[in-house]
């Protein structure tokens, strides 16, 4: 996942790199059939915290398909990179950047349709982000330029980065028996916040100073190299954060509608997890519940 530089690597079983990108771990050094491994596999904690996510949304009883579709983008974005990572294939390269402007177009959909009184118009919406995904997908395939790839997701990244602090104002204002839960609202934000631009600060590092990382990486050698990987912490720091993101609006959502069972804490001090104050039962009837109002 992301953005980078080009550099002569090893040929292995995938052939010559074609993508328009390639990154600053060597190639084909640890196995012949995974071009960069580690920035590979790294991607499993995309796929661990969705399989997480969609879990715990199950067993919350929540019925909407928002929190589903966000999390099952994100893991698609995973799946995608660790293609992209394992041959450095160019159509690879886009079945990872093409799914970051896709899924990300869902989860500012379900930012901008937190509340039922803006909850309106959602197949303009749609269709407005849908035409967006199309003409970004049309011009990357024509200029195939990775600066226009990164304006396209960084717009998209700033929608979902000044839009919370709006809805946490509109909640203070128009919700006020949660005035209490604002808090960890702006708690779980900073922690997407920080979780994001620390994987963007090292994804920096890595593409400038490519050379000296290799140099620390060949004189430290296993398995302290890995450390120096720093696209892994890029994969680690943005799987966090999207993690974060689609809990925090997820959250925002259960209160506005409603369930306030459902609270925010935090597994070991440094975890978000949403839980509920119902039993399993309480939570089966209302799911059922709000099935049959949408039925």
């Amino acid at each position: 996942m992301g953005f980078g530089l080009k550099l002569a690597g090893n040929t292995g079983r995938w052939g010559p790199v074609t993508s328009t990108l390639d990154w600053c771990e060597e190639n084909y050094i640890v196995s012949e059939y995974i071009a960069e491994f580690w920035n590979s596999t790294s991607n499993a904690v995309y796929l661990a915290l969705c399989a997480f996510a969609i879990r715990s949304f199950i067993k919350l009883g929540i019925t909407e398909s928002r929190p589903y579709w966000s999390m099952a983008g994100f893991a698609i974005v995973g799946l995608g990179s660790f293609c992209f990572h394992g041959s450095l294939l160019f159509h690879t390269q886009m079945m990872d950047e093409l799914p970051m402007i896709y899924c990300s177009c869902v989860l500012v959909f379900a930012n901008l349709r937190v509340f039922p009184e803006t909850n309106k118009d959602n197949n303009v919406l749609f269709a407005a982000l849908t035409a967006y995904s199309i003409v970004v997908t049309a011009t990357y395939l024509y200029v195939i330029n990775p600066v226009f790839h990164q304006v396209s997701y960084g717009l998209l990244v700033s929608i979902l980065t000044f839009l919370p602090p709006v809805q946490f104002y509109h909640i203070k204002n128009n919700y006020p028996q949660y005035s209490n839960r604002i808090e960890g609202l702006w708690k779980i934000y900073w922690y997407d916040i920080i979780s994001y631009l620390g994987g963007f600060f090292l994804w920096n590092v890595d593409n400038n100073i490519c050379e000296s990382l290799r140099a620390i990486r060949k004189e430290v050698g296993y398995p302290l190299r890995v450390l120096f990987e720093l696209h892994v912490w890029w994969h680690v720091g943005t799987g966090i954060g999207s993690y974060a993101a689609v809990v925090m609006v997820t959250y925002m959502r259960c209160l506005a509608t409603g369930r306030d069972d459902i609270e925010l804490r935090w597994a070991g001090g440094i975890f978000p997890v949403l839980i509920s104050r119902l039993n399993e039962k309480q939570i089966a009837d209302l799911a059922k519940s709000e099935q049959k109002k949408t039925a």
